[in-house]
């Protein structure tokens, strides 16, 4: 199957997140849902979200945050929703020792 490259008017930009094991699985389950989740829904101009837990490697957790594009991103992450968010972002890795990475990417193709 040939991959298609994604239509020039339909590009998105995502925040990758990467988050590592927790140390209590159950509680920082219990927190992410809780609060987490809910921050990330309330972002301005978010086009939605993709919340998923690992089966194998590295990580525990990959969230995907969609924008239109890099701009509304980072009035996303300006704003005032988007300090809380990322403010409890901080609190979940001090709360649970993980480690969280990060990436924008741009969306190049879909299959």
């Amino acid at each position: 199957m040939p991959v298609q490259r994604v239509e020039e008017d339909y590009v998105t930009v995502k925040l990758v997140a990467l988050w590592s094991t927790p140390a209590e699985v159950d509680t920082f389950e219990q927190e992410y849902a809780a609060t987490h989740i809910p921050l990330v829904a309330a972002l301005p101009g978010l086009k939605g979200a993709v919340a998923s837990k690992a089966l194998s490697g590295p990580y525990y957790r990959m969230a995907e945050l969609i924008f239109d594009d890099g701009d509304g991103l980072g009035a996303a992450l300006g704003s005032a929703e988007g300090q809380a968010l990322l403010a409890d972002a901080g609190r979940l890795q001090q709360a649970h020792g993980v480690t969280l990475e990060v990436l924008t990417v741009e969306e190049q193709s879909r299959i």
